[in-house]
């Protein structure tokens, strides 16, 4: 073959060398285009716990909002002592509230419901907790059973509760509206504590609230 011959082609290396820089060029390509991937796959989880977990809090607050001490027997009925209204101790929430929403137009059923707020182990994930809410609408002497709970988050380290007092200004770690020293009386605010591990993280993340009491004294029908 002639040298002028030789000079319009290319050698077998000069192929399998460009094929080489071609495949690690596709490489780099694919690995960032993965990277980019897992990354907006990672933001968008924890986006999505955040928000879930600000939902959380939200219910709470809500409730809380209209939480009341109602004294009434005529209202709701004989299995009804006239005074439960909120126990609250660092870890649980029971408190009766204005907050039920009615579903199916003309309903009987009042507004009033018992809320109650506690952390109850995962079944398919040992050493994790999921947050519950219950609500129970007829209202007995009993203020932390019946009703439906569900879960309202899954995933929580840790839930802590205080209870400010309008009297003192201080947080208090239990309030029990029966009690001598909060007598027919709610806390002015709850301050609620959730503590998560978001997703790809290994350290616990904390999110907090105040979630304010309107109605501090009993109302009567």
């Amino acid at each position: 073959m002639s040298t002028a011959a030789r000079q319009n082609g290319f050698t077998l290396l000069e192929v399998m060398i460009a094929l080489a820089i071609l495949a690690a060029m596709a490489l780099a390509m694919f690995t960032a285009t993965q990277q980019t991937l897992n990354s907006k796959q990672s933001t968008e989880d924890r986006d999505e716990a955040n928000h879930a977990i600000v939902q959380a809090l939200n219910r709470m607050s809500d409730d809380l909002d209209m939480a009341v001490i109602v004294k009434s027997k005529d209202l709701l009925g004989p299995n009804f002592d006239g005074e439960y209204a909120f126990e609250g101790t660092e870890e649980r929430l029971d408190f009766i509230s204005f907050s039920h929403q009615r579903f199916i137009a003309d309903s009987k059923e009042s507004d009033l419901a018992e809320i109650s707020y506690y952390l109850a182990p995962m079944p398919d994930d040992v050493g994790k907790q999921m947050l519950m809410r219950r609500e129970a609408i007829k209202i007995d002497k009993n203020l932390q059973e019946g009703g439906t709970a569900y879960t309202l988050l899954e995933g929580v380290e840790s839930l802590h509760f205080e209870y400010l007092d309008p009297k003192s200004g201080e947080f208090k770690k239990t309030w029990d509206s029966k009690s001598i020293d909060f007598n027919n009386q709610l806390p002015q605010a709850v301050k609620i504590t959730i503590e998560a591990t978001l997703p790809d993280s290994e350290d616990k993340t904390t999110f907090s609230t105040l979630a304010p009491v309107e109605l501090l004294k009993p109302i009567s029908f």
